[in-house]
């Protein structure tokens, strides 16, 4: 082999860590959160804050013009998707007396653009006492330049449920 030729590769050698991929963050590191997802995280945690102190007017300033709830209806035969009025379900948390708490775990926000949606585990309880439990499904859309619910989409059931201790 040649000087030059044993010197090309030495260089390749000497270069090949530097074009090796990044290693995503590990668990341990933490995740990695945006502004936006924090944004995304704020207006969900107002939403939530807002049922617990019966605040709908708090509730109210998280959605969008036209929002909409759906749940999966698991409790007839069929299932089916149940669609509830903004009105009636502002109206309920502002007599709700402070009894609901809804409590979070295992928070995944993903944000494209303008566009975001929550994936959360949730258990909810009626005065210190574990109703049912399932998942929400929180879309966003940015408007004008605030984060705003769209669609919020959750399952219920009562079976299976984790305990979660009070925020």
């Amino acid at each position: 082999m040649r000087l030059r030729d044993v010197a090309s590769v030495l260089m390749m050698i000497l270069l090949l860590p530097a074009c090796a991929p990044v290693p995503a963050p590990t668990p341990a590191s933490g995740p990695i959160m945006s502004t936006s997802d924090a944004e995304v995280r704020a207006v969900t945690e107002r939403l939530f804050e807002g049922m617990r102190t019966a605040d709908s007017a708090l509730v109210r300033s998280t959605f969008a013009t036209g929002v909409r709830f759906a749940s999966v209806d698991a409790g007839g035969t069929p299932s089916a998707i149940k669609y509830e009025k903004s009105d009636a379900w502002l109206a309920a948390i502002a007599t709700s007396g402070k009894r609901w708490d809804e409590r979070l775990h295992d928070v995944q926000v993903r944000v494209d653009g303008g566009m975001a949606q929550v994936w959360a585990p949730y258990v909810f309880y009626v005065d210190d006492k574990l109703r049912h439990c399932g998942v929400d499904a929180i879309e966003l859309l940015r408007v004008a330049g605030d984060w705003k619910i769209t669609q919020l989409s959750d399952t219920r059931r009562r079976d299976g449920c984790r305990e979660l201790p009070r925020r």
